[in-house]
């Protein structure tokens, strides 16, 4: 018997299996890398795209994605206009990279501090909403809703116009559980 061969035989065959082992676990950590990876880190690594998203309501928003955040995406639309939209309303986008690196943990901004900030420029809002969309500017954010003061525009008897059969006047609160998109100039 040629101990030599027989040795050098079990040892390819080791070293066979402990690569394919080795892959094994590799294919197996690469899913579970994939498998973490959000959708917000992946939009993280869009921004200063060109991106077009649809709402669950079937809001089309296109144009270059400024800002990602955990609860809310900022797509620049051009001419001034720019949409908030927020992350649970995201239905559909494209095109998506893969992830960026993950932000700085530092306080982040959330959907309610963006639209505060809205509220205290005065800035003129469309919030759009399956529902219909109410035009005005935010008086009031709270926890899960908005506020906004009535001011869209007039139909021929000079009331203000809503689409959908919201309110026609005065303060409109809506909840940003059925926010879809929030645009301001």
């Amino acid at each position: 018997m040629d101990w030599d061969c027989l040795l050098a035989d079990l040892e390819s065959r080791f070293e066979a299996e402990h690569r394919s082992s080795i892959a094994a676990q590799a294919a197996d950590l690469a899913e579970a890398e994939v498998a973490a990876v959000r959708m917000t880190d992946r939009l993280r690594g869009a921004v200063g795209r060109e991106i077009r998203l649809r709402t669950r309501g079937g809001t089309p928003v296109d144009g270059v994605l400024a800002r990602a955040e955990d609860g809310f995406v900022l797509i620049d639309e051009g001419d001034g206009l720019q949409a908030l939209v927020p992350a649970g309303s995201l239905a559909f986008l494209s095109p998506l990279p893969g992830p960026a690196p993950e932000p700085d943990r530092h306080r982040r901004p959330t959907l309610q501090a963006a639209a505060r900030e809205l509220a205290r420029t005065g800035a003129r809002v469309r919030a759009v909403t399956p529902a219909g969309d109410v035009i005005g500017r935010i008086g009031r954010v709270g926890a899960d809703y908005l506020d906004v003061v009535v001011d869209g525009p007039r139909d021929a008897s000079g009331r203000p116009w809503l689409a959908g059969g919201a309110p026609h006047s005065g303060v409109v609160t809506v909840a940003l559980g059925a926010l879809d998109v929030l645009r301001s100039r």
